[in-house]
């Protein structure tokens, strides 16, 4: 017999279905809702559709609906019924006819079709689905939402096809899937997992697949003490006789849903035992949570699990191949019609729209309907009390409408709940927000509300505001309506007058400094938002407010707190590495208080900002102007952020706001003349023509005195012109990247003629990556010997080829060329370039530095610069050839060069064909007194263990050999032991040896026991050298 589903299941039977639906006219449309809302022409024991569903819903999505509530060929028999009572005689007799022949081909082809199962089997599973079919319902009926919350669809027609698709048969043999369901608090995982349960336990998704499908709830199992993993599933089964041999017969057919893992600490809770040994041994609910996600209890079963994302973070590392999927919750159309039907008027939602728009913030924190509707019930109410301060230019701020909310709110309750007699009451509330998100506790059971004293007037006070809401599988639970209310009240607590502070350990102004240091560095993700909304109020307006909304008096000094906090950072250094100062940003402009943002900026000496958003502009422009003291500065813009898009006309509110976006790019560019400014990097942003233009005038600014400035891969290149033009006898500037942009031909032979002038203070110039060919090298050659004060020039990853490098070695045996540091690696160099080196290096006054990696110069090219190396006259002190094809050969001319040279310090060889011949033609030479080689790189080089005697013998003669890099040789234990023979003499000068990390573990307690005697030994598995000390380039 055709299941349930079979009808509704079947592609070509929906597709008719939906065909009678989009024929209806848009009258008959509207009679067949009502008729949905006639308990009479429904199913036997079906429950209606809310209104609210149903008033927006085109044919599409009331299909969805339709198969939501009456699955399978109740689908049918529901909308025959309203069709019939429409008195739609042809359609309903053709539906009839289409329903008979669908039900025999079912019959004959059924995907779903089922092994015969004993009369008792059927009994018993059937009984499971209805118990879980009840408990899910149970679970939608006890989520009070807000009265005036819209209802936008319960599911659409995307949404239920990627219900069907979700846990799609993976073929023979494949694994057993994992499915993570990852996205925001409030957006919609449960729904989505739940809605899963219930269409399974009503037979309409699944039920081929899978026997049994458990819904584990984290909060629930979070309360449980010790259990089994068979008194886990039994929780739920409608009587005492579980099927537990039934289920391990069949674990392949089992299917595990589980809701809010992260509320379960798991730690490392695996057991020793063999998986799936015991379903009968009690562990601790976690080690069972674990054992579970691990696949160590029922490897063959299918999985999905929700998680938010500090949580879906954690559970990637633990789960077995996980396939993520994200849940974006809103589109950007559901926000926009959420707020045009919460404020009716369509003018006034599409203005408010378009200055929500400009804070990703609100529109992130909108992805969430629960969150949706507090933000729009606050601008509700914002535009009652003020409509032109609420869509004054600009996006309010998340702080100002949740305080507007709760205030609301408040002003309509009980007395009990806005009394100076509910001031200890509130307090309380506000600290066990706070503690639940340093623990990270979204769900509060009773005892904690008893260790709190908050009583059960204003609980229930809470909960009928539905600032809470009862967790329905957990007795005496509540929790946060949703999280961004924990987060807002968390905030609450720290500008509340008081001293303990919300752990109890410490007071509260020191936590307040600990959060904020661990919140700045991104230590803990559900402080986000919440540090935040502390910022926000600490804004006068708002703590009054709220002072008169809850009876608590504020904290007067947390301001001055927090710039105490602010100076503590600037004078211990901490206001660097992983400190986000958008972030930052983003919290002082959520004061709206200018002066207290001057204040707290006063002293800052950098920032590193990543503008990708309105938001992060407007933020930045309000922030950067109160930072006097600003010393480096790094600066990346998004190409969406400035772009200018002439769809609209002059005078459009598109347009005002564009040119107030450039407003604020101007207020950013005017720190670059503070006088004060000395590095900027700019690198890796993306501008409109326009604001290049802005930029540029700000940087040619007498009062800009930049001294380093990075503009790498920077857009468009055309600004590299009007850059040139502007830095023609710059004076202060001394260091330029001009890396990963294409200079042609005429951009580069702008830049280079400007930058030759004979007042520019330029010394070190990056060209890396730029696209310069032989031809711009003419140009490059004349600005060698036109700066005077050029030191370092960097080419590398541009196809320069020999007849480029003859043209660069041209300048470079001039007495007014002053270089000392030249990188030309990757330049695609062969043998003719080292001639002409050859030559630099013999005539040349300065160079010193010369890096020629990854170009294929062969042994031939290495005599010919070791025929210079070899003249007592040759000063170049560091030489790397790693990546040049190098052989045995090539080291041999490179030892016979080292015994006359009394200035090499420096040798890259590495990634070479060396092999042990080649190494102790070096040895021989470096055992020498005379030899003042301080660094040697061998990575790569096909070195054995046979090579380790004669570097013993060099570690034990040489005076000079600080650092040896052996990485990604094969020396073995036994090399390695007679390596390490002369570094335990006090005479041996190395001080770093670079080993892979198996043969680190080797020599672990040798280097202890140097340690121990004073020894400065370091042996790393990996070589750095972006740490300055090691750094043998700039």
């Amino acid at each position: 017999m055709a299941s349930p589903a079979g009808i509704s299941g079947h592609d070509g039977a929906r597709d008719q279905l939906l065909s009678h639906l989009r024929g209806l006219d848009p009258w008959q449309l509207e009679d067949f809702k009502l008729a949905l809302q006639c308990p009479e022409l429904l199913p036997e024991g079906a429950r209606r559709i809310p209104w609210a569903d149903l008033r927006a819903a085109g044919p599409a999505d009331l299909l969805c609906l339709l198969e939501e509530r009456f699955p399978g060929r109740r689908t049918w028999e529901a909308a025959l019924r309203v069709f019939e009572d429409l008195r739609l005689s042809s359609l309903c007799e053709q539906m009839r006819a289409e329903l008979h022949e669908m039900s025999q081909v079912c019959r004959l082809q059924d995907p779903n079709q089922e092994e015969p199962e004993t009369v008792e089997e059927t009994a018993h599973r059937r009984r499971y689905r209805e118990r879980l079919r009840t408990r899910i319902l149970a679970l939608w009926d006890c989520t009070p939402w807000p009265e005036d919350h819209i209802y936008l669809r319960h599911v659409t027609q995307r949404e239920h096809a990627e219900l069907q698709g979700l846990l799609r048969p993976r073929g023979a043999g494949a694994p057993p899937l994992t499915m993570l369901l990852e996205g925001a608090a409030g957006v919609g995982k449960t729904t989505l997992a739940t809605k899963l349960v219930l269409h399974w336990a009503e037979g309409v998704l699944f039920r081929g697949r899978f026997s049994y499908v458990f819904y584990i709830s984290g909060h629930r199992l979070a309360k449980l003490g010790d259990i089994s993993f068979a008194g886990l599933l039994a929780l739920d089964w409608p009587d005492s006789q579980v099927p537990v041999e039934e289920f391990r017969a069949h674990p392949e057919r089992l299917l595990f849903v589980i809701d809010g893992a992260e509320e379960v600490t798991l730690g490392s809770k695996g057991s020793a035992s063999r998986p799936g040994a015991d379903w009968y041994q009690e562990l601790p609910a976690a080690s069972i949570l674990f054992r579970l996600l691990k696949k160590e209890l029922v490897p063959e079963a299918t999985l999905l699990v929700t998680a938010g994302p500090p949580g879906g973070r954690a559970l990637r590392g633990l789960l077995l191949r996980p396939c993520r999927v994200g849940i974006p919750g809103f589109t950007e159309g559901d926000r926009r019609e959420y707020l045009r039907r919460f404020l009716g008027d369509p003018d006034v939602a599409e203005e408010a729209w378009r200055r929500m728009r400009g804070s990703e913030t609100l529109v992130r924190l909108c992805a969430a309907p629960l969150a949706c509707w507090a933000v729009c019930a606050g601008l509700k109410r914002q535009l009652a009390g003020s409509p032109a301060s609420a869509l004054a230019l600009g996006a309010p701020t998340p702080t100002s409408l949740y305080a507007r909310l709760f205030c609301s709110l408040l002003a309509g309750a009980e007395p009990g709940l806005r009394t100076g007699s509910s001031a200890g009451q509130w307090r309380a509330f506000c600290s066990l927000a706070a503690e639940g998100l340093w623990l990270a506790a979204f769900t509060f059971a009773g005892d904690a509300l008893e260790r709190w004293r908050l009583e059960a007037p204003f609980i229930d006070g809470l909960l009928r505001l539905q600032i809470l809401r009862r967790v329905s599988d957990c007795e005496h639970c509540v929790t946060f309506a949703h999280r961004s209310f924990q987060e807002f009240f968390g905030a609450l607590f720290y500008v509340l007058w008081g001293a303990r502070g919300s752990l109890g350990g410490v007071p509260r102004h020191q936590e307040m400094r600990r959060w904020l240091n661990h919140a700045f560095a991104d230590a803990n993700p559900y402080w986000r938002q919440m540090v935040r909304f502390f910022f926000g109020l600490l804004g006068t307006d708002l703590a009054r407010q709220l002072e008169e909304a809850v009876g608590c008096r504020m904290s007067p000094g947390v301001a001055d707190e927090v710039l105490d906090w602010a100076e503590e950072l600037e004078r211990c250094g901490a206001v660097s590495g992983r400190f986000d100062f958008l972030w930052l940003f983003q919290c002082l402009h959520e004061t709206q208080d200018e002066n207290l943002a001057r204040r707290v900026l006063n002293h800052l000496p950098v920032a590193d900002l990543d503008i990708q958003g309105c938001e992060h502009l407007r933020v930045s422009s309000f922030c950067l102007k109160h930072c006097p003291k600003l010393r480096k500065l790094r600066l990346s813009v998004s190409r969406r952020v400035l772009e200018k898009k002439w769809t609209s006309g002059l005078g459009t509110p598109e347009m005002r706001v564009a040119d107030f976006r450039m407003h604020q790019w101007e207020d950013i560019c005017s720190v670059f003349c503070s006088g004060n400014l000395s590095e900027l990097d700019l690198s890796n942003s993306k501008l409109s023509t326009a604001s290049m233009m802005r930029l540029c005038l700000k940087l040619g600014n007498p009062r800009c005195r930049l001294q380093k400035l990075a503009w790498k891969s920077m857009a468009p290149v055309e600004g590299l012109r009007k850059l040139g033009l502007l830095l023609r006898g710059d004076r202060h500037l001394t260091h330029l990247d001009l890396s990963s942009n294409s200079l042609d031909a005429a951009v580069s032979r702008g830049v280079f003629r400007m930058l030759g002038h004979s007042a520019c203070g330029l010394k070190y110039l990056w060209l890396e990556k730029g696209n310069l060919s032989a031809a711009a090298c003419e140009d490059l050659a004349s600005l060698l010997t036109s700066t005077p004060r050029l030191t370092r020039l960097c080419l590398g990853l541009n196809p320069l080829g020999d007849e480029g490098v003859q043209l660069l070695c041209g300048s470079l045996t001039r007495p007014e060329c002053v270089l000392q540091r030249l990188e030309l690696w990757c330049c695609r160099l062969s043998t003719p370039s080292c001639r002409h080196l050859s030559d630099a290096l013999l005539r040349s006054r300065s160079l010193t530095h010369l890096n020629l990696r990854r170009n294929s110069l062969g042994d031939g090219g290495v005599k010919l610069l070791s025929s210079a190396l070899g003249r007592a006259d040759c000063a170049l002190q560091s030489l790397n050839l790693s990546h040049c094809s190098l052989t045995v050969a090539g080291c041999r001319e490179l030892a016979h060069a080292l015994k006359c040279n009394g200035h090499l310090k420096i040798l890259d060889v590495g990634n070479n064909d060396v092999q042990d011949e080649g190494l102790k033609e070096l040895c021989r030479v470096l055992k020498s007194p005379s030899c003042v080689l301080q660094t040697l790189g061998l990575e790569k080089c096909s070195l054995t263990a046979a090579c380790c005697q004669p570097l013993s013998s060099v570690l034990r003669s040489s005076k000079s050999l600080e650092n040896l890099n052996l990485l990604g040789n094969d020396l073995g234990p036994d090399g390695v032991s007679r390596l390490w023979m002369p570094l335990r003499k006090s005479t041996c000068k190395l001080r770093k040896l670079g080993l892979e990390k198996d043969l680190c573990s080797v020599v672990s307690a040798e280097l202890e026991k140097l340690h121990e005697k004073g020894c400065f030994l370091r042996v790393k598995s990996q070589w750095d050298f972006n740490d300055p000390e090691e750094r043998w380039w700039w």
